[in-house]
């Protein structure tokens, strides 16, 4: 069920990516959709549910993510505990990249938002200049002191 999600996260980058006008393309960010279809490729695999298993583990046995302990099993053999501590690591790991992949998105929005705020800014600016030009040449021009 995981890759019907990721399916259609995919379909909506595509639809909300920007288009090309009198064609039919799109332009999206190769980025995120490579991260996309690399948790597909996750999922495929049959690690889909490892990192929610990190999850819990990791919340029952420690408050914090990245610790890579495992919780105690009552007659687990060795090689269980071993992959399971690889399993463990590598939850970590793909929740660290997530957090890091976060953060990247963020960054880029803020400075997106930050760049449409500052050509807000300056065509707004250029629209009160020219306003306060043209009522400067209204209020010289003679016959307009009585329409005040």
């Amino acid at each position: 069920m995981e890759i019907l999600g990721l399916l259609d996260t995919l379909e909506s980058m595509i639809l909300d990516g920007a288009k090309i006008p009198l064609t039919k393309k799109v332009v999206i960010n190769e980025d995120r959709i490579l991260a996309v279809i690399d948790k597909m490729r996750l999922v495929i695999q049959g690690g889909g549910g490892f990192a929610k298993d990190a999850i819990v583990s990791n919340a029952s046995s420690s408050p914090e993510i990245g610790q890579g302990a495992t919780p105690a099993r009552g007659s687990a053999s060795s090689r269980d505990v071993t992959d399971s501590s690889s399993g463990d690591s590598k939850a970590v790991e793909v929740l660290q990249q997530a957090y890091q992949m976060a953060k990247e998105i963020r960054d880029g929005a803020d400075k997106y938002a930050d760049e449409i705020l500052s050509n807000l800014e300056a065509t707004s600016t250029r629209i009160l200049r020219t306003i306060k030009a043209g009522r400067d040449r209204l209020a010289k021009t003679p016959g307009s002191e009585g329409n005040k």
